[in-house]
C-alpha cells in the first residue's frame, strides 16, 4: 500500500466532511501524480505485472485492428493514428508493421511515465514515425483513434437504490484503511440513473448497487474533437445496457487486478493495484451520437478476430512459437475468456458509409446497443 497516497486520500475525506465520492477515490487511486497506479513506477503489464492485454498475447489482435484501420483510412494521404493508453507498445508495433505501406504517423497519449519509457523501447524501430502527447490535440488532426482497455479505467460514480432513492456510494476512513458508505444526494447521478431506468423500461430494485460513468460523454466528445475525419476503435470488456444493469447483476462490475489475481476490493492496495469497471457500450453509443459520430459497427472480440484469422494462411509447422500462439488464441477467442467479454465498437466522424467503407468484421450487434 502506498502510505503517501493513503494519506492524500485521507486528507480529501477529512476536507470533505468525512466522506469522499467514489469517482474521486478511483481517480486518485489510478492517476494521482507520482502516486496513483498509472502514475507511479510499478510494473503493470505482462507476467511480472498485474494483468495482460490482448496485444501481449498475440499479434493477431493488432493485425485485426490494422485491417479495419486500412479499410477505414482508404486513400487518406499521410494518415495520422492516435492511440490512447498504449500499454507496453505492443499494439502500436503491430499496427505500424501491418500498415507499413501507408507510412502513418503514430501519436500516443499515455499518462504513465514508466509506460512511456517502455513504449519508447518497444517502438525504437519506428523512430521518426511515433511521438508522444501530453494531452489531446487542441485542433482536429487524427484520422483514426484506437483505445484498447482505456474506458474501463475511466472513474465511475457508484450508487445504490434505497427504495426509490438513488444514493451515492463513497469512501470513509475505517481503521488503517477505507470502507464503503452512503453519501449525500447527487443530482447528476440521480438524473443519470433515472435516464438509464427509463431506457431499461423499469426501475432498478431496492438494494441494487452499480456504477455509472458520468464522465463518459465528455470523454467521447473530447476524443471526437481530436478527429479531423475518420474513425474511432474502442475495445474493452463490457456489456450493453440491458445486460449491464440486469436485475441479477446487483453488485455492479467493479474489478481489481493485483499480480494476475482478480478481486472486488478497491480499498485493498490503493495505488498498487489496477481498479476498473466494465464498460456500458450502450452509453458509449449514446455519447457518440450526441457528439456527432456515427455508430458504424459493434461486435464481440471473438467475431472480430475470427474474420482476420480466417483470412490468414494456417501455420506450416508446429514449433514452440506456433503452440504459444494457439494457446493465446484460446484466451482471445473462447467465450469464457476474452472472446465474448470483450467488445469492439467502431465509430466514424465525417466518413462516408457505404460499399467503399468497410463495416466492422464479425457479427453486427448494433441492434443490441
Amino acid at each position: 500500500m502506498s502510505a503517501e497516497l493513503t494519506g492524500a486520500i485521507r486528507a480529501e475525506i477529512r476536507s470533505g466532511g468525512g466522506w469522499l465520492d467514489f469517482a474521486r477515490y478511483m481517480e486518485l487511486a489510478l492517476y494521482a501524480p507520482g502516486l496513483g497506479y498509472y502514475s507511479a513506477g510499478s510494473t503493470k503489464l505482462g507476467p511480472s505485472g498485474d494483468f495482460t492485454t490482448a496485444p501481449e498475447l498475440s499479434g493477431l489482435f493488432g493485425r485485426a485492428l490494422a485491417r479495419t484501420l486500412r479499410a477505414e483510412l482508404g486513400e487518406t494521404p499521410a494518415p495520422v493514428i492516435l492511440e490512447l493508453g498504449a500499454g507496453s507498445g505492443a499494439l502500436a508495433a503491430q499496427i505500424l508493421d501491418s500498415l507499413a505501406d501507408l507510412s502513418p504517423s503514430y501519436l500516443i497519449l499515455e499518462p504513465s511515465a514508466d509506460l512511456r519509457e517502455r513504449q519508447g523501447r518497444a517502438l525504437a524501430h519506428f523512430a521518426g514515425r511515433v511521438s508522444w502527447l501530453e494531452r489531446l490535440p487542441e485542433r482536429p488532426s487524427a484520422h483514426a483513434v484506437v483505445a484498447n482497455e482505456v474506458l474501463d479505467a475511466l472513474p465511475v460514480a457508484r450508487f445504490v437504490k434505497r427504495g426509490e432513492r438513488v444514493v451515492p456510494r463513497g469512501v470513509v476512513e475505517r481503521g488503517d484503511g477505507f470502507a464503503w458508505a452512503d453519501g449525500p444526494e447527487h443530482a447528476e447521478l440521480a438524473a443519470a440513473v433515472g435516464a438509464l431506468e427509463h431506457a431499461l423500461g423499469a426501475p432498478l430494485p431496492g438494494g441494487y448497487e452499480s456504477e455509472v460513468a458520468l464522465r463518459l460523454p465528455a470523454w467521447i466528445a473530447s476524443v471526437a474533437g481530436a478527429l479531423e475525419r475518420g474513425c474511432m476503435l474502442l475495445v474493452d470488456y463490457g456489456l450493453v445496457r440491458r445486460e449491464y444493469y440486469h436485475p441479477q447483476r446487483s453488485s455492479g462490475t467493479l474489478i481489481c487486478h493485483y499480480r494476475h489475481r482478480a478481486h472486488a476490493d478497491p480499498f485493498l492496495f490503493p495505488g498498487l493495484q489496477d481498479l476498473s469497471a466494465w464498460v456500458d457500450f450502450s452509453a458509449c453509443a449514446d455519447a457518440a451520437r450526441a457528439s456527432g459520430l456515427e455508430v458504424a459497427g459493434f461486435t464481440t472480440q471473438a467475431q472480430f478476430l475470427l474474420a482476420t484469422l480466417a483470412a490468414e494462411p494456417p501455420p506450416a509447422d508446429t514449433d514452440a512459437a506456433t503452440l504459444r500462439e494457439r494457446s493465446a488464441l484460446k484466451t482471445l477467442l473462447l467465450p469464457g475468456e476474452m472472446g465474448e467479454r470483450f467488445k469492439v465498437l467502431l465509430l466514424r466522424k465525417g466518413a462516408a458509409s457505404g460499399p467503399t467503407s468497410a463495416a466492422l468484421p464479425g457479427r453486427d450487434l448494433r441492434g443490441w446497443l
